[in-house]
């Protein structure tokens, strides 16, 4: 909801606006108590710290979910800023379905299991977080993550595979993290939210096709070292993406983009080294499931590429 509130003159060197009466109470406050004021150059927000806040809860029945869909739902409870999730359970399904979706966010905690009700709980405090220092720590990871991969290429090395999965499913945690406080506003300046929130679902994306490309190289079943130069590329992209957003860099911004038009430029030749490499299999039934995986590799580095330039937008919008 947005209100408009006149600005009054008090005694010649203050100015007071009045804050909504529904507001006030909603928040248990009254005359004589502080709240917190975060101020920037063209937005103040007014937070009610020290008051207690009303706690969100809600009861969610699953009779009719299905393992994914109660998951979908306890995390869009999650998102939404809920603090409590009662969810009532028909069957072991249910239950891990509840399980597995404490494991996925950060915070989320079962308190309570009465065998037909399980209580999820959300235990964060948003003044410990800081959206800029997440997505630092998303972006650090996917740049390992492609750096990694550049090692697998050249070695199909299963632990370097594993360590991948395991920091997509991290990065997961601190996505929803992320959308959270950016759905309830607390964190970062009101007018950077959507760019906030593009670049977040882009690292995001990031890291899944990161997956996507070690899954595919495994199935393979063939080194290929040809393609660490184009990885490699594609990583500096990336670097040069987060400098850019750390930077708050136009300027950087920019570059990012037109290097991604240039990496568009060069599939081509990368396309044409892995056709050379298959080319001894192309009688046998194994190379159409060969092809595809390399395909997918090569688009998946394409996608990171396309995000890269989307942060990259994000970062200029932000600068402007």
């Amino acid at each position: 909801m947005i209100e408009n509130r006149k600005i009054y003159l008090s005694g010649g060197n203050s100015y007071i606006v009045t804050l909504p009466k529904k507001w006030v109470e909603i928040n248990g406050l009254k005359a004589g108590d502080y709240i917190s004021m975060e101020v920037s150059d063209s937005t103040i927000v007014l937070r009610a710290k020290d008051s207690e806040k009303a706690k969100k809860a809600v009861t969610l029945d699953s009779k009719d979910l299905c393992h994914d869909c109660l998951i979908r739902r306890i995390v869009a409870y999650y998102l939404a800023g809920y603090d409590s999730v009662r969810i009532k359970v028909y069957n072991e399904e249910h239950r891990r379905a509840v399980s597995l979706a404490s494991d996925m966010l950060i915070g989320a905690e079962i308190i309570e299991d009465l065998g037909k009700e399980i209580v999820l709980e959300i235990f964060i405090d948003p003044n410990r977080f800081s959206i800029d220092r997440i997505v630092e720590r998303i972006g650090n990871m996917c740049v390992t993550m492609l750096s990694d991969f550049k090692q697998l290429l050249n070695s199909l090395d299963g632990y370097i595979h594993s360590s991948i999965l395991m920091r997509e499913s991290e990065i997961d945690r601190l996505h929803f993290l992320a959308l959270r406080l950016l759905k309830s506003e607390l964190s970062g300046k009101p007018e950077d939210l959507l760019e906030y929130r593009t670049i977040v679902r882009a690292l995001e994306r990031i890291s899944d096709h990161c997956v996507k490309m070690s899954d595919s190289l495994m199935r393979v079943k063939m080194k290929l070292p040809k393609l660490i130069e184009f990885v490699e590329i594609c990583e500096n992209i990336l670097k040069l993406t987060m400098k850019s957003y750390h930077k708050r860099s136009s300027d950087l911004a920019d570059e990012v983009i037109n290097e991604v038009e240039i990496f568009y430029s060069m599939e081509e030749k990368y396309s044409n080294i892995l056709f050379e490499l298959l080319e001894d299999f192309w009688r046998k039934k194994e190379s159409i499931e060969k092809s595809a995986n390399l395909r997918i590799i090569l688009d998946s580095l394409n996608r990171v590429a396309g995000y890269c330039s989307d942060i990259a937008e994000a970062v200029i919008n932000m600068c402007i």
